[in-house]
């Protein structure tokens, strides 16, 4: 029997409920992507496009984009970030992609744009609609469950002291602080991955 999921086609979301062979569009734009389910499974996060509307980052002119959450039914669309210019890096938003809710459902993380070496994490509160720069990162999982549920898995692009830079997955807390290095490679975060998987809920 299938499992409830989301996907998106030709711009639109489509959510499919478990048990059910036929997807049913929820979101009609033709702008949307980046589609994530909510832990319950009630809610859908999105990153919808802005064509012709672009915001100036460190890198140019980027989309403005902006980040919404619907219910799997259709019903209650809200915006809760929308693209904006500001002098500094971490504060510009667009081009956002990767919304993923914390394991309460409470807060979405994405990702931005930001620097020329380094996009940027955001955080907003689902209900608020507060939002705030976490960390740099190049890309952003959520831990779902285990011992550290919450937790960030983040690629970050950083610098040796005798010169040259590398590009690790390192685990943050939910706002920002680093826990530890998970390592360079596919499989040193897929046994992560499996370690907090055998944890269990």
């Amino acid at each position: 029997m299938p499992a409830q999921s989301v996907t998106v086609e030709g711009g639109n979301v489509y959510y499919r409920a478990s048990g059910q062979s036929t997807p049913r569009r929820v979101t009609s734009s033709g702008h949307d992507r980046d589609a994530s389910l909510s832990p319950d499974g009630r809610t859908i996060a999105f990153v919808r496009g802005t064509p012709g509307d672009s915001v100036q980052t460190a890198l140019g002119p980027d989309e403005a984009t902006s980040v919404w959450v619907v219910r799997t039914d259709g019903s209650g669309a809200r915006m809760l970030v929308r693209g904006r210019a500001a002098g500094e890096p971490e504060r510009a938003l667009a081009l956002m992609s990767s919304p993923q809710f914390s394991p309460d459902g409470k807060r979405l993380y994405f990702l931005s744009v930001a620097w020329v070496t380094s996009g940027a994490v955001h955080a907003v509160d689902v209900a608020s609609g507060e939002e705030r720069f976490v960390l740099p990162g190049l890309s952003v999982e959520v831990v779902p469950r285990g011992h550290y549920a919450g937790h960030l898995l983040v690629t970050q692009h950083r610098y040796f002291i005798i010169g040259g830079s590398y590009d690790w997955v390192w685990l943050f807390t939910p706002d920002g602080r680093e826990v530890g290095p998970i390592g360079e490679s596919d499989a040193a975060v897929a046994t992560f991955r499996e370690d907090f998987e055998d944890d269990g809920p």
